[in-house]
């Protein structure tokens, strides 16, 4: 437990060469529902994820966001679709997922000039704060804060403090996005 009503998940792929990589996400218990937000690397993994929320839990998920269009985060997405959970990504996601052969959220999130997401994009999303900071990791990056909490969660554009590196820079924006 990350704060009062928000967990991490967390799931493992091997990757040859790296070994198991980890990819963390989050689980928000908010009043009588839970917000997800990024799968975990495969529909099972996830399917395990949402068997958690219904044992510890015990609230509906409401709705899924996903911070970008890479497996560790959308891998899932299947899943969260056949448990009849309503998705969302950035635009940009949804189309990088398409062109990479994985399955896009069923909503389009879109954002202001400032970086928020505009409200009528992101309905019931309650105290989930969705902010697209320009690219970074990848070029649809965005960021999760989560309201009442200290919690800013970015997926794989945050690093932690003692990170060595930042991971997967195949779809960075080296110019703007360092260590």
């Amino acid at each position: 437990i990350l704060a009062p009503n928000v967990w991490q998940h967390t799931s493992y792929l091997d990757m040859p060469g790296f070994g198991a990589v980890a990819s963390n996400g989050l689980i928000v218990r908010d009043g009588g529902r839970v917000l997800v937000v990024d799968t975990a690397w495969t529909d099972d993994q996830t399917t395990q994820i949402l068997n958690w929320i219904k044992q510890e839990i015990n609230l509906p998920v409401a709705l899924a966001v996903v911070t970008h269009a890479h497996q560790d985060k959308m891998g899932g997405m299947d899943a969260l679709h056949a448990a009849g959970i309503a998705t969302y990504a950035n635009a940009l996601s949804n189309q990088l997922a398409l062109q990479e052969g994985m399955v896009a959220a069923q909503h389009s999130l879109t954002f202001a000039a400032n970086g928020w997401v505009e409200p009528a994009t992101a309905p019931n999303f309650g105290p989930l704060k969705v902010f697209y900071p320009g690219p970074g990791h990848t070029s649809d990056n965005i960021t999760v804060g989560i309201d009442g909490t200290d919690i800013a969660f970015g997926g794989c554009l945050i690093k932690d403090s003692k990170a060595k590196s930042l991971g997967n820079p195949g779809d960075a924006d080296t110019e703007h996005y360092a260590a």
